[in-house]
């Protein structure tokens, strides 16, 4: 095993099995990501809450039992790295133990006793990293990052794609509830520090995107008050109204048991607090839009280890490929099948027919009968990202009609009415063609070239030359009409040529 640090990322080889490992305000967690790619998939993870900030504001160091908990839990995950075959740990470590006056000390200790060398991040540089995970989850992403820890919050500035400028406060909720404040002393204590702490360059209307586990939580407040139907938290957009009045909801006097709506007992202790921090954020920076990125400071220790090249894939097509590759029977396929359909599906965003392509027979082994299920629970709940939710859905019914039964398995899902008619019309054409190609061609590459298919105002023509005249059987013709139906045109099938 390696112990690496953030400032030696920089390197040109693919690592696999990275690791990272989170000392937090509130928990200690160990993910390890199957290698390091700009679309990571989660090997390993695991969290322990071990609370090592809960008494800095009374104490100034870090609580005795906390110490101890989370020392026997990197006493695991040190021995977890070997057993698990991860090449490279990068340990981290946040507010707590920055600001706690043995927090170098215990550094030292975990060194001593497991290994781990640990790098003790400034607020800035957390605050960073939380903005290159958001990167990491989609690069398209834009605006004000406010990443919510324990023990604090970061703000960090992101604009065409690059990290401008980060700040740190003392405004996590472990740290809220220590002041002794409420009402409109503790309104007019966030709001200054708010105020104090924004990033150069910050100004009303920018976008928000909100990380953490304390934002998560909060999210999943509104999703469910609102019967929000695709439940997946990342890229989950709400509006300010909504923010607004959940902060109220869980500020005010009437809150029910938020354990209740699936929080733990932490998050559910904390969730006030966190109101009492996005209200003032809100009120301050008046965001076009808030979005929830399930990445942050962990996916953005990854990020850093990348080299330029690999920051630039796009993660959606870039996991739909390893997934193809790990799963299709012939891998290959999907390219060929996009190039096959480009012609034909210009409405469709180019990544998402690209990805439904590569995704097209990875549920081969599935029963026939759930097929069209099992393929709109891969565009829902794999941890794909790079995805807005309207993205997220179009894939996941476009998968789902590449089988039988997919209205059925569609409406029994759910979550199609984020939809527009004609992005859920398209996204139906999208699985439509995609079945006739794999139902022409075998789901083998190199035959659908020779088959071309064409669209005009009137036709969907497909042609197959005479040397492959066994391939047009009447259920291909059959796809080909329902392909051609959902499209508004008229099937046609030529034999002709060599």
């Amino acid at each position: 095993m390696t112990n690496t640090t953030p400032a030696e990322f920089h390197r040109d080889v693919t690592i696999d099995r990275f690791g990272v490992i989170d000392i937090g305000s509130n928990s200690v967690r160990f993910v390890v990501f199957d290698s390091a790619m700009r679309s990571p998939a989660y090997f390993f993870n695991e969290k322990v809450y071990c609370c090592l900030g809960s008494d800095i504001e009374k104490t100034g160091a870090l609580p005795p039992e906390g110490k101890k908990r989370a020392m026997s839990t990197l006493r695991r995950f040190a021995l977890l790295t070997e057993a698990l075959g991860v090449r490279d740990v990068v340990t981290v470590a946040t507010a707590a133990m920055r600001d706690a006056s043995d927090g170098a000390e215990f550094a030292k200790q975990i060194e001593a006793e497991t290994g781990l060398r640990v790098r003790v991040i400034s607020g800035r540089e957390e605050g960073r990293f939380a903005a290159l995970g958001v990167l990491l989850g989609d690069r398209r992403s834009e605006g004000l990052v406010v990443d919510i820890g324990g023990a604090s919050m970061e703000l960090a500035l992101i604009q065409a794609g690059v990290v401008r400028h980060c700040t740190t406060t003392p405004l996590g909720p472990l740290r809220l509830m220590k002041t002794g404040k409420s009402g409109k002393d503790l309104s007019a204590y966030i709001a200054e520090l708010v105020d104090s702490n924004l990033p150069d360059g910050t100004r009303p209307g920018l976008g928000l995107t909100l990380v953490g586990g304390g934002w998560r939580a909060f999210a999943t407040l509104v999703m469910k008050r609102a019967n929000y139907p695709l439940p997946v938290l990342h890229g989950y957009e709400f509006t300010v109204d909504q923010a607004m009045e959940t902060c109220d909801w869980l500020t005010g006097d009437d809150v029910p048991d938020l354990t209740e709506f699936g929080l733990s007992r932490t998050r559910a202790d904390n969730a006030a607090w966190t109101a009492h921090a996005l209200r003032a954020v809100i009120t301050r920076l008046e965001p076009s839009t808030i979005i929830v990125s399930s990445c942050g400071l962990r996916e953005g220790v990854l990020y850093e280890s990348l080299t330029p090249a690999m920051r630039g894939d796009d993660p959606l097509t870039q996991s739909a490929r390893l997934m193809e590759r790990l799963s299709a029977r012939f891998p290959g396929f999907g390219k060929e099948l996009d190039a096959w359909s480009r012609e034909v599906l210009p409405e469709v965003p180019e990544r998402i027919r690209l990805a439904a392509s590569l995704l097209a027979d990875v549920n081969w082994r599935v029963h026939p009968d759930y097929r069209a299920g099992a393929c709109f629970t891969t565009a829902t709940q794999s941890s794909l990202v790079g995805l807005t939710h309207t993205e997220r859905m179009m894939l996941a019914v476009a998968l789902a009609y590449r089988y039988k039964d997919a209205k059925k398995a569609v409406e029994q899902q759910g979550g199609t009415a984020i939809l527009t008619d004609d992005e859920r019309r398209m996204a139906e054409a999208t699985g439509r063609v995609i079945r006739l190609g794999a139902m022409l061609s075998g789901a083998t590459p190199k035959l659908l070239h020779e088959c071309p298919l064409r669209r005009d105002e009137t036709h969907l023509t497909l042609s197959i030359p005479k040397s492959l005249a066994a391939l047009g059987t009447e259920t291909v013709e059959r796809r080909l009409a329902s392909a051609a139906a959902q499209l508004g045109v008229e099937a046609r099938l030529i034999r002709s040529g060599k």
